[in-house]
């Protein structure tokens, strides 16, 4: 995997300031292959979700645990690093199978 990113690395430093679109999604490949690096992974990529905008403002997703019920009363938001996890429209969900 070090391999990839060395290669990754060295295609950002061609590209300079030339095509910010290519430059942004090679650091993108770069963040997943450096996560690969420092994670193991379990399955395999089932869908890449992109959130659209569902036209109800400045709204955010959040990820919640149902706690296999359907009381929203007894559902809790997720927590990452002590941070809850907001999410916009433009983002990704990479769901595993």
């Amino acid at each position: 995997m070090l391999n990839v990113i060395k290669y990754i690395d060295n295609e950002i430093k061609f590209l300079k300031n030339n095509n910010p679109e290519l430059r942004n999604q090679l650091k993108f490949l770069k963040k997943i292959a450096l996560f690969l690096s420092e994670n193991s992974i379990e399955g395999t990529v089932d869908k890449i979700i992109p959130l659209t905008e569902m036209n109800t403002g400045y709204s955010e997703y959040r990820i919640i645990n149902d706690c296999e019920s359907d009381n929203k009363e007894l559902w809790i938001e997720y927590i990452h690093e002590n941070n809850k996890i907001s999410l916009y429209s433009g983002d990704i969900l990479i769901k595993m199978k």
